[in-house]
């Protein structure tokens, strides 16, 4: 008899300590993080989500939780953070980091400090990231899906754009210049800052563009309008591919690099 109890004592035991460790993470946040550039990561990819505590600003963040999701997948990639509400700090400041990494070297990352109430906060958290090697550095995959390059193609008919930015410098306050997409016949077209232009615009079975044909009248004008127009019209000429977040457009060369970046024109 005594035995038997020894045993069931043991066990009782035992499920005190499951209950415990299962009573430690009393809370969640959930959400996703991603990115604008049309990258597809590579099936080695790894991405860190943390809970940390940012209060003080001269010493590391204690991190109250982290969820590992490897391998990560394409974006949006979703997440958990569990974590034990006796581990918040009254007056504290909690934020939400985000990481993927591809073979130990950081890719993306976020730049902007994800605030979070871990006691009070329902709602999922999204976390905008950054490319951490530079646009140039990592290319736009081969194997972007289809799908989303159909989606932003069915986008791009009919729509006008005014230029914001010219291989990554804002245009001079000035300077006119726009970009806009024929309805329905394949065509592009607009004012380059000083001449009217038009040209040609055929999308790939690859997820690629191609500009071409582009002619335009043959005004001259001061600079910056002119070295604005010959630059927007080398940009066309350049751009592979392109993205489309919210409001902007950006054009972007064969080697990852963004070439320029429109602002949406509102519809007349």
């Amino acid at each position: 008899m005594r035995a038997r109890s020894k045993v069931l004592s043991i066990a009782a035991f035992s499920v005190l300590l499951m209950g415990g460790a299962a009573m430690a993470d009393d809370m969640t946040i959930t959400g996703d993080i991603s990115y604008r550039e049309r990258i597809a990561l590579p099936d080695n990819a790894v991405a860190t989500v943390s809970l940390i505590d940012v209060s003080l600003a001269d010493a590391p963040a204690p991190t109250l939780a982290e969820d590992v999701i490897d391998p990560a997948g394409q974006v949006p990639i979703g997440f958990i953070l569990n974590f034990d509400s006796a581990d918040i700090v009254a007056g504290h400041s909690y934020a939400v980091s985000a990481r993927i990494e591809v073979d130990g070297e950081l890719w993306f990352i976020n730049d902007t400090r994800i605030g979070v109430d871990p006691e009070n906060h329902d709602a999922p958290v999204s976390v905008p990231l950054v490319n951490a090697r530079g646009v140039s550095d990592t290319p736009v995959a081969e194997d972007a899906t289809d799908e989303a390059v159909t989606d932003e193609a069915a986008q791009l008919p009919g729509t006008s754009w005014t230029l914001v930015a010219l291989g990554g410098e804002p245009i001079p306050d000035d300077v006119d210049a726009t970009l806009i997409f024929g309805e329905d016949d394949g065509s592009v077209g607009g004012n380059g800052g000083c001449n009217s232009y038009g040209g040609s615009i055929a999308y790939q079975e690859d997820g690629t563009i191609e500009i071409t044909e582009v002619f335009s009248t043959m005004m001259a004008c001061q600079d910056p309008k002119m070295s604005t127009e010959r630059g927007l019209f080398d940009a066309l000429g350049a751009a592979t591919t392109y993205a489309i977040e919210g409001e902007t457009l950006t054009l972007i060369d064969e080697g990852g690099t963004v070439l320029t970046e429109f602002a949406a024109q509102a519809s007349e």
